[in-house]
């Protein structure tokens, strides 16, 4: 399945299910219509002939069993009617399936290639989570009232033809108190549409705030703070501002179908009273009067309660739909889907020159005029104070935003002159704001590398004569012992070029341990293979800073020739922080690392120190350069040596 940028329009849900699964969608659309004909026309014309058989056995003395023959047509209609309607709920089943299995992985797809810039303006993310919070629900929906709007139509024009055929004046007036029925429910739908938009930034805040309440991840700040009557305090006001909302146009809209409804249904009253002088004078059988009765109350709750329904419900999806067509039009980022190249390029210099820079949204310069030029196989520091820019600098190395001025330069090369795919695979971060996979611990290590298992990831395994061995330590036998032992071993070597031009890189066990996480898999109870989190069966949790080293460990087996560590230590202490960028450190020897802080346990490592102020370079120098400069660097430093000490 494939989503156009167009403008899709409501039955536009009916073409999307069509191509999710052609026959069940077609036997989903034509069951409910002759399902409508056999429960409306046929059911009337089957109760007359009953209504008329009784009658004459009980007036002319006819035989008892000819009413067999006429109960029987009466049986069989309904249960015809019956099995038509679950086989087609059966088919919406299938159809709703086939919608998950198709549509789902489409939005997905559009939803990880947006440009950057889309998930951080607060307009465009709600439009995207609009769209992206059940789009199967929002098709079936309109698909059900499009079918049901037809299934109604159906009923009624046999219905009419029934009523015209004895009484043509009736049909007609029927007729003319429909139509607008027709309109008020149309407009209902979009009212109701554009009120649950309206809410829509009430309902986010209290489906945080709940999270807050309910959630495992703050169980302890909830226990010793006890903030639930205060949270669940602003939880009801948002919940009771984004509920009047929608509670005001849905009572509107329901008082004005019900009182349709109800003229509709004084009028086929009038109907049936009408009816009774031609069954009086023999004009029209007492069956055939029960018949029409029956069907016209039947169709009379039809149009009122389940049109407006129905077509407040399409009005509903024509919604949906025009909030589609403003998703698949978002700018996507050009390859935002491709993979990182097998083979990183060699980076032997990256420089910013003059380069400034504004978020979306915002006039304020977080770079501005931001220069300096790296050289290959050196350490980096960048050190600052929070919101000097240090962050920014990672998120325009690694094209997460391209509109900046100035030049960013690799080798020499504009960066946006590159492939997606080759920056892709200059660059691994390792983020503050890291995330955490509720999956085996291995898989979450090897993430960070797609090439890490089969194909050309396991070429590179046997070039560097580790091939297999990792699965040895997986069996509950010294689950880290070896990967230990051929960590060790490459540190020593270095991880320089190998024969054939193919660059080393470190298995999934030799990640964990040198990320410190030891301890860690030996604790767990399937080792590496363990489920972290609580999703999965079996699934263990971890905390926070034990996370923090499985995400350097998924950075470490990167191919990236630069490495970025982004304040990803946040949450371990500054001496533990120190040994980590001391042995990260020892295993980069020959790769060009750049560590981002305003921790500053691990810049006597770095070969240089950049100091960011006001979105430039503030001063730039070894440590005990800057230490003897007194600057910025020093005052920094001196308020946290007692922290390393």
């Amino acid at each position: 399945m494939t989503l156009r940028k167009k403008d899709y329009k409501a039955y536009d849900t009916l073409w999307l299910a069509l191509e999710a699964s052609p026959l069940c969608m077609l036997l989903y659309g034509m069951l409910p219509i002759v399902q409508s004909i056999m429960q409306t026309a046929v059911t009337a014309i089957a109760t007359a002939g009953f209504v008329d058989t009784a009658t004459a056995i009980l007036a002319s003395g006819r035989p008892y069993q000819d009413i067999y023959p006429a109960l029987a047509v009466i049986l069989v209609t309904l249960g015809f009617v019956n099995t038509l309607g679950a086989v087609a709920r059966l088919m919406a089943s299938r159809v709703s399936v086939a919608l998950q299995r198709s549509l789902k992985p489409v939005i997905v797809k559009i939803h990880a290639s947006f440009d950057y810039r889309h998930i951080e303006d607060e307009k465009s993310w709600q439009l995207i989570s609009r769209v992206a919070r059940d789009p199967v629900k929002a098709i079936t929906d309109g698909v059900a009232a499009f079918i049901q709007f037809a299934q109604i139509l159906v009923s009624i024009a046999s219905v009419f033809v029934l009523i015209a055929s004895q009484v043509w004046w009736a049909a007609l007036t029927i007729l003319v108190f429909s139509v607008p029925m027709f309109v008020l429910s149309m407009r209902a739908g979009k009212k109701n549409y554009q009120a649950e938009r309206d809410a829509e930034k009430f309902s986010r805040r209290t489906e945080y705030l709940g999270e807050v309440l309910t959630g495992r991840e703050n169980v302890e700040e909830r226990t010793l703070f006890g903030y639930q009557d205060a949270v669940g305090h602003v939880w009801q006001e948002q919940y009771e501002a984004g509920r009047k909302l929608q509670v005001k146009v849905t009572a509107k809209n329901f008082l004005i179908s019900k009182g349709s409804s109800m003229l509709l249904a004084l009028i086929s009253l009038l109907v049936a009273l009408t009816l009774i002088g031609p069954v009086v004078n023999a004009q029209l059988s007492a069956g055939m009067f029960m018949g029409i009765v029956s069907a016209v109350f039947g169709m009379i709750q039809k149009l009122g309660f389940q049109m407006s329904r129905s077509l407040e419900n399409i009005s509903r999806a024509g919604e949906y739909m025009r909030d589609l067509s403003g998703f698949v039009r978002l700018g996507e980022a050009e390859d935002a889907l491709t993979k990182p190249d097998a083979e990183p390029i060699s980076i032997d210099s990256l420089e910013f020159r003059n380069v400034r820079f504004h978020y979306p949204g915002s006039e304020k310069y977080i770079l501005d005029g931001l220069s300096f030029k790296l050289e290959a196989g050196r350490h980096y520091a960048f050190v600052g104070k929070n919101g000097a820019g240090k962050t920014t600098i990672t998120k325009l190395l690694t094209g997460l935003y391209t509109e900046y001025e100035g030049q960013i330069l690799i080798n020499g090369k504009e960066l946006c002159e590159y492939p997606v795919s080759a920056v892709k695979a200059m660059f691994s971060v390792v983020y503050q704001d890291f995330a955490k996979y509720c999956i085996e611990m291995k898989e979450n290590i090897a993430l960070g590398n797609v090439y890490l298992t089969g194909g050309e990831g396991e070429e590179v395994r046997e070039a560097v004569g580790l091939a297999g061995k990792e699965t040895a330590s997986l069996a509950g036998k010294e689950p880290t012992s070896l990967a230990r032992e051929e960590t060790a071993s490459l540190m020593e070597e270095g991880t320089a070029g190998l024969a054939g031009g193919k660059t080393a890189h470190l298995t999934e066990e030799q990640a964990a341990h040198l990320a410190g996480l030891d301890e860690v898999v030996s604790g767990l109870g399937q080792g590496i293979h363990t489920p972290l989190g609580k999703i999965l069966k079996d699934g263990q949790d971890i905390s926070g800073g034990q996370w923090q080293r499985v995400a350097i460990a998924r950075s470490l087996v990167s191919r990236a020739p630069v490495r970025i560590l982004d304040e990803p230590t946040s949450a371990l202490d500054p001496i533990s922080e120190s040994n980590l960028y001391r042995d990260f450190e020892k295993l980069m020897e020959g790769k060009t690392t750049v560590f981002v802080s305003h921790r500053l346990g691990s810049t006597k490592l770095a070969d240089e120190i950049l100091v960011i102020d006001g979105g430039r370079i503030a001063e730039r120098g070894t440590h005990e350069a800057l230490m003897a400069g007194k600057g910025q660097y020093a005052e920094m430093f001196e308020a946290q040596r007692e922290w390393y000490q």
